[in-house]
């Protein structure tokens, strides 16, 4: 959390790029949450009572697919709103 040009972005990156050369290949995967709806990002019900994935679970479920035990980052980055925190 912070201003535009703090180094938000800057840390993450040089984070998982230090965890790759530990050996841990890092999946990050960016998200702006501000650019869907609430409900297309969190998933919701259809009119038939059937759940629909939103971005959020459907990336969950994508990375919990990878067969590897290494580290996985989903990252929100955009404008702090109630909605979606």
């Amino acid at each position: 959390m912070g201003p535009p040009g703090a180094g938000k972005t800057c840390t993450w990156k040089t984070l998982g790029k230090a965890q790759d050369k530990s050996g841990k290949k890092t999946t990050i995967v960016d998200i702006n949450p501000k650019t869907v709806s609430t409900k297309d990002l969190y998933g919701y019900n259809l009119p038939s009572k059937e759940w629909k994935d939103g971005l959020l679970s459907k990336t969950l479920r994508s990375l919990s697919d990878l067969p590897d035990i290494n580290p996985k980052w989903i990252l929100l980055d955009g404008d702090l709103d109630a909605n979606w925190i």
